[in-house]
């Protein structure tokens, strides 16, 4: 249930220790499976492999994964606990017509019927292809790529926000969080950002090669000779390629500040006297006379792109694309061209996930709600939700705590952020409110007309809501989802009922393991909203300075430490982390651990000395955090990663953040020489 963070002051400080659970002994169910650690390894030189080695040199990523661990295998739990759902439907029932069951079924039988998907062929595309086949001139581009957006034929993110060659999505104003607006972001690519086109090391040449290969491939699929499919291929990445050369890298969009452009339409008419805007506007089925435009050089790109190339290079760049996005709904052949390089070449995955998985996926991602309802009726206690609330409130006091006592922060400053700190709202669970998909047509044998209608749905939506007042019950997530988030402009904190089990959270375990996992997860989410992006957004969620410059010039300090401590990290060969993308969660680990430690000592076992398999109270605590991260990752994997993702990998999310807690050297007798050692004086404290 949604509430409004308004917390107790820390006079109620012993009132909330009243909610903590009070340890468990249980000697059937072990919540630190000592088997797991690798004694053979010093906890004081790497605790990531001290704490999760033996599981790690005795496992095996299965063959369909990328990586296998913690997330991955209650993500197992979870895909197995939908598929449980829809096999309930595959006993032929008719249901009534627009009832959940009957959308949940409908959608499950017709990706499931893999028959029928060969049988129709390409023919489900076959209307969009000879559409994009007939573009008679370079005006006739964005207008077919506005059509594409708004019929469904690209995927949505969080079931909302399609993303095309450009992004295009109705939400909060950052600067005025009540107001909802038309927002243009640059749009995707086919490799993972543009870094990977300029990169000139041999590894990623030949990945462009590789990807090369495959666009040759989707183009053979539909009916090409060889030699004219490597043109067009070329013709393709030379457009990305351009395409990239205009974009933002992902440290550089990690800025919201510079990421706002606010334009009434006639300005980017003005800017951009080609691309027609205001009807470009229509198409998109909006009326808006402001948009606001995270990269407007991206746009000037798109534009002299569009009207400098041949038009024959846009019809390939828009089938390759149509097909692309949309080949998990195609027969064999175009998934597995798919599968081969995404999932083999840039993964390390050795085989393509059962089709029962990936359908459970997609039936799951396009009516989530639907799901959610069936899934938390299953498998969700309320209880689960009453003893999370609880564990937030406590964590919101050591936060509080922790931003009173702040010795760089400036008075005024702390005031503004106590304010905001209680403010943040919270959802646990699943939605108060559950989406009833009125007008979604599904039926048992057009699958991938199926997902075009959920699309289609979500767009519709989406649109719906700007000039409306905004909707702060929306979740970005399935309750079924092995996750968390903050949203900066909702000023909130979301938990799905998914990653609310073991390992991040169990009814029966004691404190030390619950506030080490799930109770860092809480405070990492809430310290995104303190984090070097999230503190520039108010109590509201709007997009303003509330720190002092003072206090602002000592936040940068602290943050340019941490930036430094993760960029001397080395992953593979010669890579390293980047610390500036990855600041953010490194923020959050930092004081997520900080937070959630400082909470846990408020309970009767976290001021007990009492042992439990031979291990404190403290150590319990810092080894649950280090196996919420008991992840083995692919090489190609891992290197995506490192490119890519703002969350560093696993080792250095449990080793890094530990090398600033003097409770972690305590507990487990780190001193100088130990490689986990950092002196008193360098440790990096936040919050």
């Amino acid at each position: 249930m949604k509430k409004t963070g308004i917390y107790l002051s820390l006079v109620m400080a012993a009132v909330l220790l009243l909610a903590a659970a009070p340890v468990k002994d249980n000697p059937n169910k072990k919540f630190i499976e000592l088997s797991q650690i690798d004694y053979t390894v010093r906890p004081q030189d790497d605790f990531f492999q001290y704490a999760n080695g033996a599981w790690l040199d005795s496992i095996e990523i299965p063959a369909t994964e990328s990586s296998w661990g913690s997330f991955s295998i209650l993500a197992e739990k979870s895909a197995h606990d939908l598929n449980s759902i829809l096999r309930e439907f595959e006993g032929g029932e008719v249901y009534a017509k627009g009832s959940v069951e009957q959308l949940v079924a409908d959608l499950y039988r017709s990706g499931m019927d893999s028959l029928q998907v060969e049988k129709l062929g390409i023919s489900p595309l076959q209307k969009d292809l000879d559409i994009i086949a007939g573009l008679q001139k370079s005006e006739d581009i964005l207008p077919e790529i506005a059509r594409e957006i708004r019929t469904g034929r690209m995927p949505l993110a969080y079931g909302m926000f399609p993303t095309h060659i450009l992004s295009f999505y109705v939400y909060q104003d950052a600067k005025n969080s009540e107001s909802v607006v038309a927002q243009f972001d640059q749009g995707d690519l086919g490799l993972p950002n543009c870094e990977y086109y300029t990169r000139l090391d041999s590894g990623s040449i030949e990945l462009r090669d590789q990807y090369h290969e495959y666009v040759r491939e989707i183009f053979i699929s539909l009916g090409s000779d060889p030699e004219t499919a490597i043109d067009q291929a070329r013709n393709v990445l030379y457009i990305e390629s351009q395409l990239a050369s205009g974009m933002k890298t992902p440290v550089e969009l990690r800025d919201p500040i510079a990421n706002y452009n606010k334009f009434a339409v006639s300005q980017l008419a003005e800017m951009m006297p080609k691309f027609g805007w205001e009807g470009f506007i229509a198409n998109l089925g909006i009326e808006t006379d402001t948009v606001l435009m995270g990269q407007p050089d991206y746009y000037k790109k798109l534009e002299s792109l569009i009207y400098g190339l041949p038009l024959e290079y846009w019809k390939e760049m828009l089938t390759f694309w149509l097909v692309r996005n949309n080949a998990g709904a195609l027969p064999y052949e175009y998934l597995e061209d798919q599968f081969d390089f995404y999932g083999r070449t840039m993964r390390g995955q050795q085989e393509m996930k059962p089709r029962w998985k990936r359908i459970s996926g997609n039936v799951n991602a396009g009516l989530g709600d639907a799901m959610g309802q069936l899934y938390v009726k299953k498998f969700f206690p309320p209880e689960a939700k009453e003893r999370m609330d609880k564990l937030v409130d406590n964590l919101l006091l050591s936060y509080e705590e922790r931003i009173t006592a702040s010795s760089w922060m400036s008075a005024i400053t702390k005031d503004k952020a106590l304010i905001k700190l209680h403010t943040i709202s919270r959802k646990i669970g699943y939605p108060d409110k559950w989406d009833d998909y009125e007008g979604v047509e599904i039926n048992p044998d057009t699958y991938l007309a199926n997902l075009m209608s959920i699309r289609t749905y979500g767009y519709t939506k989406m649109i719906s809501k700007l000039g409306q007042p905004v909707d702060r019950d929306i979740w970005l997530m399935t309750p079924s989802t092995i996750n968390a988030y903050y949203n900066p402009s909702n000023n909130e904190i979301v938990f799905p009922a998914g990653i609310l089990q073991s390992p991040f959270f169990d009814m029966d375990a004691d404190d030390a393991v619950n506030y080490g996992a799930i109770g860092m997860v809480i405070a990492h989410e809430v310290t995104h909203g303190f984090d070097d992006n999230g503190r520039l957004y108010d109590e509201k969620g709007n997009l303003k300075n509330w720190w002092t410059a003072g206090d602002s010039a000592n936040y940068e300090e602290v943050t340019a430490a941490i930036i430094e401590q993760f960029s001397h990290y080395k992953v593979l060969d010669t890579l390293f982390l980047n610390g500036e993308l990855t600041q953010g969660e490194n923020i959050a680990d930092l004081g997520g651990l900080v937070i959630a430690y400082n909470a846990f000592k408020k309970t009767k076992q976290g001021q007990s000395g009492k042992l439990i398999d031979g291990l404190t109270p403290d150590q319990r605590f810092f080894l649950s955090y280090a196996k919420v991260w008991m992840i083995k990752t692919t090489t190609e994997s891992l290197r995506e990663q490192v490119l890519t993702d703002p969350h560093p990998p696993a080792k250095f999310r449990v080793n890094g953040p530990l090398m600033n807690m003097p409770e972690f050297y305590q507990a487990f007798g780190v001193k100088s020489g130990d490689k986990l050692y950092k002196p008193e004086e360098d440790r990096i404290v936040i919050w």
